[in-house]
Parts: structure tokens; sequence; C-alpha cells
């Protein structure tokens, strides 16, 4: 069941300054977010890694987010692609606890590596989602080029690329969990 040309990468490097506690180590599922979507990941992928910061810690394998001059997701995702530029990255954030099996496999199952991603459509805004893809190795050049050009935005990079995207899922799976109100809300399958 595991791809060896997939790894995956847990965006957990933000600073959760709307919720006011780290988003990774809220526990929804039992656990906190960051395990479960290790847990979760790890049968898919050949390899699964945290996205940290630099003021973070963690026991499980991790990323450390390299020291871009933008504050983004694309941080984490860059810096995945630095340590191995040769790899799909499964991305996926820590903050979108609807995730499950079901979701990593239609995204395994609708993956065209031939294009540089295969990410879910936002059902309202119709963009593709860029915190729950699958980034082929050749959209590092492109995201790097972005950073370059001072774009912080990995959305508006797979806006721009020849991509797959899911339209027909469960669209709770693309739900994140931002503040204490939300997370308060919430029910869980």
């Amino acid at each position: 069941m595991t791809d060896l040309s997939i790894s995956a990468l847990i965006l957990s490097g933000g600073l959760s300054s709307r919720m006011g506690e780290e988003k990774r180590l809220i526990n929804y599922h039992g656990k906190t977010q960051e395990q479960y979507l290790f847990d979760l990941l790890k049968p898919y992928c050949s390899e699964v890694y945290i996205s940290i910061n630099s003021s973070q810690q963690t026991e499980l394998p991790f990323i450390k987010d390299l020291d871009l001059p933008i504050k983004s997701p694309m941080v984490g995702i860059l810096s995945a692609f630095k340590q191995d530029p040769n790899t799909a990255w499964l991305v996926v954030a820590c903050d979108m606890p609807f995730v499950s099996e079901k979701t990593i496999e239609c995204l395994l199952k609708h993956r065209n590596s031939e294009k540089y991603a295969t990410a879910f459509e936002n059902p309202d805004e119709h963009f593709p989602e860029p915190l729950l893809t699958i980034y082929e190795p050749k959209i590092y050049e492109k995201l790097q080029e972005a950073l370059n050009q001072g774009k912080k935005s990995p959305m508006k990079v797979l806006q721009s690329l020849d991509i797959e995207l899911i339209k027909d899922f469960d669209y709770r799976w693309l739900q994140n969990i931002n503040t204490s109100e939300e997370r308060t809300k919430i029910r869980l399958f």
C-alpha cells in the first residue's frame, strides 16, 4: 500500500495566533493532530515528516522550515523539496481535522504524476486547495521562481500551472479549524 514515490509533509510551522495554542497539538481523535496525521499517512507514503518552525520541537521525524523572507505554508513546502527534490510531497495542514483514510485514498486515486500537482478544488472559491495536495517534483522549480519574485501563495502557483483538480469529494475534508470558537462548534465524524 505504501507508495515509495511519495513522502508526506504535515504543515505545522504556523504561529497558531488565532487559535491561541499550537494547532498541531490539539486532540481531536484521542491523540494530538500531529500524531493523528502522522499515523494516518504512514501506510500510504514512504516517509512522513512534520514541518516545524525554528521554535518548535517534536518527537516525530521533522523538517525544520528554511529561513526565508516570507511567512507562508510555502516555506514548509520548499523546505521539504530542499530535503528531497526528487520525491512527490503529499502535503496536509495540521488544522484539518476531517482528513481521513478516505481523503488520502481519494487524493492518491486521482493523482496525475504527469501534471505539476493533484489538488482538491475548493467548492466555494473554485481554487485548488494548496494545503491538501500532492506536489510533484517538477513543481519545485516553479515554487522557487515564485519565491524569487516575492510571491508567497502556493495556491496562486497551483492556479498558474497544469494540475489535476478533484471536484467530487466530501467538502468537509477541506475544513480547517483556526479559532477556539470554530473548535467548539465542530463535530467529528
